[in-house]
Parts: structure tokens; sequence; C-alpha cells
């Protein structure tokens, strides 16, 4: 399940957007702290307590509002996070991606919300506590390769 990364930057000087790959690159550790994965699937959440420019860019989120990014493959378990992360926590979804619309057919579910930073950490903690259960019931513990941030 999934699509991979592709990453583009663009800047008006080239060392503009040569800091922006390093920063990216010194964050790939510690934001990968939340992928967990086993056989079955993945799940893959994502936090900040302030979007900026590129989140709003990339998904629409309010700047200076907090945003969270929910996934969770298969598909179904997807779901069932994105339920618990609108239910846990009062959050504006932003976005919902499914096999059907907005994965280009990939087994995942993708949940973007946004809204006060407390309410949207607490969603997606409760997201993922439930995901890493229900993906451990399709086969090993799922786990991750880094500490969690979030």
């Amino acid at each position: 399940a999934g699509h991979g990364s592709l990453i583009i930057f663009g800047g008006d000087d080239v060392s503009d957007v040569k800091r922006a790959i390093e920063v990216a690159l010194a964050e790939v550790e510690r934001t990968f702290g939340d992928v967990y994965a086993n056989d079955a699937g993945h799940l893959e959440l994502q936090y900040t307590a302030r979007a900026s420019h590129a989140v709003n860019a990339a998904f629409g989120a309010p700047e200076g509002k907090a945003f969270g990014l929910i996934v969770g493959a298969p598909a179904a378990i997807g779901v069932v996070m994105a339920d618990v992360a609108v239910k846990s926590a009062n959050v504006d979804v932003i976005g919902y991606a499914s096999p059907s619309a907005g994965t280009s057919n990939s087994n995942e579910v993708i949940l973007q919300i946004s809204g006060d930073s407390g309410a949207v950490r607490q969603a997606v903690i409760s997201a993922r506590e439930v995901g890493k259960k229900l993906l451990g019931t399709m086969g090993d513990e799922p786990v991750n390769g880094a500490p969690s941030y979030i």
C-alpha cells in the first residue's frame, strides 16, 4: 500500500533550495518515528502545532493552525482511524482520500485535519493507538524505526 515519496523544492535562489533539502533530510529520522509497519500494512502520522505556507499549499491547511495527517493501510484500518480521530477531539476535516478518490487506487485512507493544537494532537494520538491495535491483529506488532515525536 502507498505511493512512496516525491519531494519538489523551489526557491528564488539555489542556496534556499539547498537549505530546504538539508532541513528535510535532517528531519527524516525524527518525523519517521510515527511511521509503523508490518507485513499487513502501514500507518503514518504527522503533526505540526502550526501549519506554515508549505502545508497550506500542499493540503489547504489554514496557516497558523495545527495540522494532522493520518494514513492507514489497509484502507479499512484507515477508515476506523479517521472515524476515531474525528470523534476523539474537536477538529476540522480538511481532506479525506480513499482508494476510490485521491489515492490512485492504493489500499489506504488518508485524513487531513486542522484545529486547536491540543485537539489535533489528541486526534492523531487516538488514531495511532487504534491503528496499531488493528494492524497488529493482522500480523506482527507494527514497529516504528525511531521514537515517536507526537
